[in-house]
């Protein structure tokens, strides 16, 4: 099993506030575990169902939590989709998640992706190398998600804001993506952030 990865660099915005509810204790205490050490996430609530007694910008759910009406949106689903079938608050759910293909970076990359209003489909595409991306880019395209703007990008990064918008040219290129949004939801489908 693949160890949670702690990113050190301090974030510019606000962390996000998560809720993670899942009937299996040791299943949700991993995820809580792997949320908490990621710098821009702030778990604020731990239970085996709802209602939520917080507010929280993004729901980590098990297929059974995520069809209660007791808990906000928006979700991220964890859990075998054919689980989910009857569940009926599709218009909440940003991501469903696999447990069997779930790692940490495609965790903290959904539940980024669900705070900025993103969806994210699993199905699709194909895999982009992350190889492809150096660090730097990697970097970028991490503040990108978490809605840094090219100035801020520049403060954190210490380089000026023209390589900055040149380095977010070049991933948006490398990811065959139009729109900052649109990398952030590829880099994100692909696991890179």
């Amino acid at each position: 099993m693949r160890a949670c990865r702690r990113k050190d660099t301090h974030s510019p915005m606000r962390p996000v506030r998560v809720a993670v509810v899942d009937e299996h204790e040791i299943f949700r205490r991993g995820l809580v575990t792997c949320l908490a050490e990621d710098p821009t996430i702030l778990v604020v609530a731990e239970m085996p169902e709802g209602p939520l007694t917080t507010e929280a910008d993004v729901v980590v759910a098990s297929p059974m939590a995520a069809g209660s009406d007791s808990l906000g949106g928006p979700l991220v689903v964890c859990g075998e989709p054919e689980g989910f079938r009857d569940v009926t608050r599709g218009d909440l759910v940003m991501a469903v998640l696999p447990r069997s293909t779930l790692t940490p970076d495609r965790l903290i990359g959904a539940v980024r992706a669900a705070a900025a209003g993103l969806r994210i489909d699993d199905g699709g595409a194909g895999r982009v190398d992350p190889a492809r991306l150096d660090s730097r880019r990697l970097e970028v395209l991490r503040l990108l998600a978490e809605g840094a703007d090219t100035q801020q990008i520049s403060r954190e990064l210490s380089y000026s804001e023209r390589t900055i918008k040149t380095l977010i040219q070049d991933v948006e290129r490398e990811l065959g993506a139009r729109s900052r949004a649109q990398a952030v939801a590829r880099g994100i489908r692909e696991g890179l952030i």
